[in-house]
């Protein structure tokens, strides 16, 4: 402890024999200590030894701190470490050795820039940033990210890994550019003067909030709705209103194909239309009897057919919508005329009428089984139905009075037994059938408006407007049965009452002849 204490004592002499001009200024062997330092040591086979702390040290220093205070820190992350006034304890080195220029931990810039300045050619493989990633799982050679809130856009160049975000399975990559601001675009290129127009391109737009966006966007000054991207013959690329091709597209003899196909839509230089034909039969057709338009001999233009797959049927329209408005098979006619403009037909040969099912004239007479219908619905045979109901309101009606004279006119009329003749038949009868009628010409002489005409002068009855006539008959009867029945009452308590006085008056006789007899 003594010689401790004496080797304290002589520290600031010996401290003070190196001490030189200017004032302030301490030397540690050094007799000419630099003027800007308050302490110059110098030495060439020593070091200076700071105060060695742990961190735990370190950090349970009492405050107030003075700043500039420097320790070097035994544990933890191992260095020299200093305190700032606003910053508080900072490393210096935090483990880094860039000395031999390598990196040991991650470099943060801050708010700072990598920055480098090449006043001479590198050469064409060298740049003055070149990172390169080797390594065997996913990684990425050079990533890039700006954050704005929760939205962040990021860059990644040449590495391996999920791409896009949200895959699977990892791959190689060039570039992958994601930006999540709202309208963003992951990709954007531009080059050239900034004035107008400028020109860019933008790959991947982020849709944003409003779900709206595109693949990839070109604007060079002539982009407009409805255009595509064109070249000249050198390769600038253009935006172009489709109607200005400067030619024809010409398929030749082959055909426009989709999905890998071998065979799809050819096009004649007649422009017939086939599809998997390379001689189409008419103007859109795969078959001959499979057309719409004229067909190849041009005998029957403006037809139109189909072949369904449904056992039965040569043409079929379907919708399966049950709303109120769905669409449907709309076909309009003609406002007037007789002639034919719905026919479906039963035939064998193409372009040969065939037996018609049914028929709509152009003056909305609608047959079926009967080629020229005179009335709204015409049917040539018979007619099934589990209901039928005729308009019958009472303010549809006008001129209403009682039917007179109904039981006479039935009495009037005849029903009869018959079957069709070779008349009848070709107008929807059937040969052979037994029928139960009456004949029209008979009905018309005792109520005409019963009886139709058609344009052919052949006659028609209104069976079911022959009910109300039955009804009033039928009631106009029963009115002379109750009255034969009021008679026969009557009569029948006439004939009662002188029954039962002729009774009495022949007990009185017998009264009368026994009492004489006595």
């Amino acid at each position: 402890m003594k010689h401790l204490l004496l080797l304290l004592a002589a520290l600031p002499a010996a401290i003070a024999v190196q001490a030189q001009a200017p004032a302030g200024s301490v030397g540690i062997g050094t007799a000419t200590p630099n003027a800007k330092a308050a302490l110059d040591v110098t030495a060439t086979d020593k070091g200076v030894l700071v105060p060695r702390l742990t961190q735990a040290q370190r950090t349970a220093i009492a405050a107030p701190v003075p700043a500039g205070l420097l320790v070097y820190q035994t544990d933890g992350m191992p260095g020299f470490w200093y305190y700032e006034a606003t910053a508080g304890w900072t490393s210096l080195g935090a483990g880094d050795n860039l000395g031999n220029h390598t990196a040991t931990q991650t470099l943060n810039l801050n708010a700072q820039r990598l920055l480098g300045t090449a006043a001479t050619s590198l050469g064409d493989s060298t740049a003055q940033v070149e990172l390169t990633a080797s390594v065997g799982t996913q990684s990425t050679a050079l990533i890039t990210r700006s954050n704005f809130g929760a939205r962040y856009s990021r860059v990644m160049l040449s590495g391996y890994g999920k791409l896009p975000e949200g895959t699977t399975t990892a791959n190689d990559y060039g570039i992958w550019a994601t930006a999540y601001r709202g309208g963003g675009w992951a990709g954007f290129f531009s080059a050239g003067s900034t004035t107008t127009p400028l020109r860019w391109v933008g790959i991947c737009q982020n849709p944003g909030y409003n779900n709206t966006g595109s693949a990839i966007r070109i604007v060079d000054g002539t982009q407009a709705a409805g255009k595509v991207l064109t070249s000249d013959g050198v390769g600038y690329g253009t935006w172009q209103p489709i109607t200005a091709a400067g030619a024809n597209f010409n398929l030749g003899p082959y055909y426009l194909v989709g999905n890998g196909g071998s065979t799809g839509l050819a096009i004649t230089n007649t422009g017939r239309v086939g599809i998997n034909v390379a001689a189409p039969y008419s103007q859109l057709a795969n078959t001959a009897s499979n057309i719409i338009g004229s067909e190849g001999s041009g005998g029957n233009p403006g037809s139109l057919a189909w072949a369904a797959s449904q056992t039965g049927y040569v043409g079929m329209f379907y919708n399966a919508n049950a709303a109120a408005n769905a669409s449907g098979l709309a076909v309009k006619i003609a406002n007037n005329g007789t002639t034919a403009a719905l026919d479906v037909s039963q035939g064998a040969n193409q372009d040969v009428a065939g037996a018609t099912l049914l028929r709509v004239l152009g003056n909305g007479n609608v047959g079926i089984g009967m080629g020229t219908p005179s009335y709204k619905l015409d049917v040539s045979g018979q007619i099934r139905a589990n209901n039928v109901a005729v308009t019958s309101d009472q303010r549809f009606k006008t001129n209403v009075r009682a039917i007179s004279s109904p039981l006479a006119s039935v009495l009037a009329l005849r029903g009869v037994r018959y079957e069709w003749n070779a008349l009848g038949v070709r107008h929807g009868g059937t040969a052979g059938a037994k029928q139960v009628g009456m004949l029209a010409q008979e009905v018309e002489k005792i109520y005409p408006e019963l009886v139709s005409t058609d344009a052919e002068g052949y006659k028609a009855v209104n069976y079911a407007q022959l009910t109300p006539v039955l009804l009033e008959a039928i009631k106009e009867q029963q009115q002379q049965i109750e009255a034969l029945k009021t008679r026969a009452v009557t009569a029948e308590a006439q004939a009662t009452a002188t029954s039962e006085a002729f009774e009495a008056r022949l007990r009185r006789l017998e009264l009368i002849g026994a009492e004489a007899h006595k």
